[in-house]
């Protein structure tokens, strides 16, 4: 066709080392195929991308560490939550420094995983079960736990690519992986639902319909709602209103993603409504 091609032919390999691969220049600052130059429009969606990342990031660890620490009824585990959002995410800023310089793929993002925060929360339930004539010991118990778990994931990770075995996972049924993924999905909807509204959920329904209901703990409820389809149907009704802009077919996804959290802050600012207040209300940590 004439044009540039996607992939080229012969594309030079990356240093690769025992511990991972080396970045190239390519990979962090983008040029244009027809002058050679750099691209700017993409190096700031590069940097805009990277604001994106660095809130989910932010915002994945809080999830984990609620998932962890606010799901017992043990005050020893309670009291470890504030504890647990500093560890997620210290955790995973070294996951993502690590593998932006030596990973593969440097447009991959690690973060903490929901399914491992579910496990964890329920061995940290189990632990202060078994500890619960000696409660001292169960924020040392839980923390052994997490590290012993995080550290054996990694190293069967390790093990498990580097024999190759994959391939096998491939095998297995698919309705059994289905039902794996539509079971995380609902345990994540119904904790998301529980933490925006501050009331508890049984199953898949509030314990107090009355107190879900109310404007407290309704209004984040709806923010939450709004936020996503804005996400969603955002980008689309930029690239109507602005069909032959090339910088908002490359930024309208980065922007409608960002753009909630600034008018949040937009609208605290307006108002001048204090952090303190909004934490008592329940809309920040």
């Amino acid at each position: 066709t004439g044009g540039v091609p996607l992939i080229p032919h012969k594309r030079r390999q990356k240093p690769r080392t025992w511990f991972g691969y080396l970045p190239v220049w390519s990979e962090c600052v983008p040029l244009s195929p027809d002058t050679g130059s750099i691209d700017w429009v993409r190096v700031t969606a590069n940097v805009i991308a990277g604001c994106v990342i660095g809130i989910r990031q932010t915002l994945s660890a809080i999830v984990s560490a609620t998932l962890v620490f606010t799901g017992s009824s043990h005050a020893e585990i309670l009291d470890m939550f504030p504890f647990g959002i500093g560890m997620m995410w210290y955790s995973t800023m070294l996951g993502s420094a690590w593998y932006g310089f030596f990973g593969r793929l440097q447009y991959n993002t690690n973060a903490t995983q929901e399914v491992c925060a579910i496990l964890y929360g329920a061995m940290a339930q189990r632990a202060a079960n078994a500890l619960k004539d000696n409660p001292a010991r169960v924020p040392p118990t839980v923390l052994a736990l997490i590290v012993a778990s995080t550290v054996l994931t990694g190293l069967s990770s390790f093990a498990l690519g580097k024999l190759g075995v994959g391939k096998f996972m491939l095998r297995f049924p698919a309705p059994v992986t289905s039902g794996f993924l539509g079971t995380i999905g609902f345990f994540l909807v119904k904790t998301a639902l529980q933490i925006a509204s501050g009331v508890q959920f049984q199953y898949f329904y509030p314990v107090s319909m009355v107190k879900f209901l109310s404007l407290p703990s309704l209004a984040p409820v709806m923010c939450l709602l709004g936020m996503v389809g804005f996400m969603q149907k955002g980008p689309a009704l930029l690239g109507m209103c602005f069909p032959r802009s090339k910088a908002v077919k490359k930024l309208s996804g980065l922007i409608c993603q960002l753009f909630p959290l600034a008018a949040f802050y937009a609208v605290v600012l307006i108002f001048r409504i204090s952090i303190e207040d909004l934490g008592e209300a329940g809309w920040t940590y």
